[in-house]
């Protein structure tokens, strides 16, 4: 039987000798304080099992077969300890191939080791502390797998050791992270020693007394447009909506103050027509007009404490380097937010029916409590960088 997999040999006959790109597999095989070897009949090398991945194959089933195969053992596959690129191979006819290599942990099981095929001339046995002489590359392969680490080792992009992870942040002094929910506000402050606390009330305003009967916050982050537009859209929404590949539709345009204050969806659409020249209102947008008027309300009347506007799905798409695309109703957006979230330090609260706000609310208020965080560092990216001022006299600008 040829060792060459019958795909394998097909595309030989269609490229000839041009260097193939392979995913292939090592099975390092343990025994207590031993590994299973085989030499390989073309080189007389001594490795672990090796073996190439058949189309659609898992390589885990991949590792398990070619240990039956070659040695006629019955392993448990427990988990891919490396990745690496396999330099390129010329082989004595001329082919060309490189290999990605998964190498997997593996454990005997049943079988007597003997040479199965005629890919090699011996298996055996050999304790980890007299290995035979083998290639650099065939020792790193056994290290990584006979290792107690639990995560696979990789190669790492140029320069990416260099980096440092982001800060985990602590306020220097109570920050509150505020969203609007059905039955009016929620929020959660983060203290100095990231604790979280969670709050609710109809109003915003008696949301922060409530808050501030505890806490002397600091910044308060909120998730509701800031600074209204008189005849244009907002660059504050066009900017974070192009940071959000994928969910940029979560950010609404602005409707104009005209439009906001107008009492029906209907003279609502009129007036931002009127007022931009062209443009309507969606319903979304529109539907948050007794929130976005409340909070402009509040503002302008001067609270006594820093407010400034955020974006949740913002927030959380820095915290996890990029969009998270699941939605925050699902168990998977859930999961995603909250994973997020513990990364930098935030431990979310639990989550209870009947508290007036949902889950995805909840989580929400964390992110622009985080968002609180760093601006009370003078962390915060700014979008636009220059906020702009329309009449009302408030900078628009999202924080994140």
């Amino acid at each position: 039987m040829s060792p060459v997999p019958d795909f394998i040999l097909e595309l030989r006959r269609l490229v000839g000798d041009l260097p193939l790109w392979l995913p292939g597999v090592t099975a390092v095989i343990r025994r207590g304080d031993e590994v299973l070897l085989v030499r390989r009949a073309d080189n007389g090398a001594w490795t672990p099992v090796t073996g190439i991945t058949d189309p659609g194959e898992e390589p885990a089933v991949t590792a398990a077969r070619e240990a039956m195969e070659e040695t006629g053992t019955r392993v448990r596959v427990d988990r891919l300890a490396a990745t690496s690129v396999h330099p390129e191979v010329v082989y004595d006819n001329g082919d060309r191939a490189a290999y990605l290599d998964l190498t997997f942990a593996c454990t005997w099981l049943e079988g007597e080791a003997h040479v199965a095929d005629d890919e090699s001339s011996d298996v055996r046995w050999w304790p980890l502390s007299s290995l035979p002489e083998m290639s650099e590359l065939m020792l790193w392969r056994i290290d990584a797998a006979t290792s107690d680490e639990r995560e696979a080792r990789f190669a790492s992009p140029v320069g990416q050791e260099d980096d440092e992870p982001a800060p985990v942040l602590a306020p220097d002094a109570p920050v509150l992270g505020v969203d609007a929910c059905r039955g009016g506000w929620v929020g959660v402050v983060i203290d100095p020693d990231r604790r979280t606390s969670v709050f609710s009330a109809a109003t915003i305003a008696s949301l922060v007394a409530l808050v501030r009967e505890t806490y002397d916050v600091v910044v308060v982050a909120i998730d509701i447009p800031i600074g209204l537009p008189d005849s244009s859209g907002r660059r504050a929404d066009a900017e974070a909506r192009r940071e959000l590949v994928g969910k940029a539709s979560s950010i609404f345009s602005t409707p104009t103050r005209s439009a906001l204050e107008a009492p029906t969806y209907a003279e609502g659409r009129a007036a931002n027509v009127a007022a931009t020249g062209g443009t309507s209102v969606s319903a979304q947008a529109y539907a948050l007009r007794e929130k976005v008027l409340q909070v402009d309300e509040w503002v302008r009347g001067r609270p006594g404490l820093e407010v400034v506007e955020v974006h949740p799905e913002l927030s959380f798409a820095r915290m996890a380097g990029a969009p998270v695309l699941a939605s925050k109703k699902d168990a998977d957006g859930v999961r995603a937010r909250r994973e997020a979230l513990a990364a930098h330090g935030i431990v979310a609260p639990p989550w209870f029916r009947g508290g007036g706000f949902a889950e995805d609310d909840l989580l929400d208020a964390c992110a622009a409590a985080w968002s609180a965080v760093r601006h009370s560092h003078r962390l915060s990216e700014s979008f636009p960088d220059t906020p702009e001022v329309f009449s009302d006299g408030i900078p628009a600008a999202i924080r994140v």
